[in-house]
């Protein structure tokens, strides 16, 4: 494995995984642990960055990269903190929603060629919106079957309201005040390591491995965070998480590959986590902790997301090798 892979995997890797004993403290004295999936997200970008400052040490001098390393730094106190005074990750909402909006001022002033050359240039509109929309299709066909197959399919019409449509216009308003933790890991996952891997391995292989590399990063979350704790739950929702990373990251390669752009890949990874919004009642809660797996619904999970996301391997954006987007680290070691 090359160097630069290795310093990747590693920075991204291993905060995240000493933290899943965090989790694991906070759950046992019913303590929050919102905030550590949170500061999660955080570790791929600033392992791009790291590899970047590797190959040219004036990276470090870019504003939104100063803003995501000192973002990055308060929420690392935040969850350290966090354990000994409980909810006190509280106050980081607002350092998230203060930081996107410096980083989105300060991306919006940068420099035209700077901005390509570090894959943060501005998305061609009608295209994210399209692949948005794209998704939305995919994501509510994939949630109807779900209610289909639990013989509850009235429940999913319920959400047709005015309640959910508030709810819905409200997710896109709001989508640039939660860039962070998206650009987070996107900017990690598909600006750096699919293509990156493609460089090195090919297409099969590099889908493969960035899915599962993907997915295996979730496993302190997996086991300490999303599920409820319970063996055979835990290990279904590994499962889950490793199928879902490898088929869904086909379609927002697709995606990164069609538009040129990262913020499509953002966009939509941040339209998989808060569409789920929809289908909650209490907004209060937590929905995505201690939840519990089972064998029917991680089978459909599995099989819709091959099928639903898989079908994307066929596009010419992920086939043809010359309309893959570049490795943002080749397009520095190139410069």
């Amino acid at each position: 494995m090359k160097k630069d892979l290795k310093i990747f995997i590693g920075i991204s890797f291993i905060i995240p995984y000493l933290m899943g004993f965090a989790i694991y403290y906070c759950k046992l004295h019913e303590i929050s642990t919102s905030i550590y999936p949170l500061f999660q997200t955080f570790m791929p970008f600033l392992a791009v960055i790291a590899l970047l400052y590797k190959e040219d040490k004036s990276i470090i001098k870019v504003f939104p990269f100063k803003i995501y390393i000192f973002t990055s730094i308060v929420m690392f106190v935040f969850a350290i903190v966090n354990i000994f005074y409980p909810n006190f990750d509280n106050f980081s909402d607002t350092i998230i929603l203060m930081s996107a909006i410096a980083m989105i001022i300060a991306i919006s002033t940068m420099d035209k060629d700077l901005k390509k050359k570090l894959s943060l240039n501005n998305p061609n509109k009608k295209s994210t919106l399209l692949m948005c929309l794209l998704f939305i299709i995919i994501y509510f066909l994939r949630t109807f079957l779900g209610y289909v197959l639990q013989g509850e399919t009235n429940e999913f019409f319920k959400i047709l309201n005015l309640k959910s449509l508030k709810i819905f216009i409200s997710i896109f308003i709001f989508s640039f005040l939660n860039i962070m933790p998206f650009i987070g890991e996107e900017y990690g996952w598909r600006a750096y390591l699919a293509p990156r891997l493609k460089e090195i391995y090919g297409i099969k292989k590099s889908i493969l491995m960035t899915g599962f590399i993907w997915g295996i990063w979730h496993l302190p979350l997996n086991l300490f965070y999303y599920s409820d704790g319970v063996l055979t739950s835990q290990i279904y929702s590994i499962l889950v998480q490793l199928v879902f990373c490898i088929f869904i990251g086909i379609f927002l390669t697709y995606s990164y590959n069609k538009t040129k752009s990262i913020w499509a890949p953002v966009m939509i990874h941040y339209l998989n986590n808060n569409l789920a919004l929809l289908f909650v009642t209490d907004l209060s809660k937590d929905i995505f902790s201690g939840q519990h797996y089972d064998l029917k619904e991680t089978l459909f999970s599995i099989v819709s997301s091959i099928i639903l996301f898989g079908i994307f391997i066929f596009s010419k954006y992920i086939k043809d090798e010359e309309l893959w987007e570049k490795s943002v680290y080749e397009k520095i070691k190139e410069s």
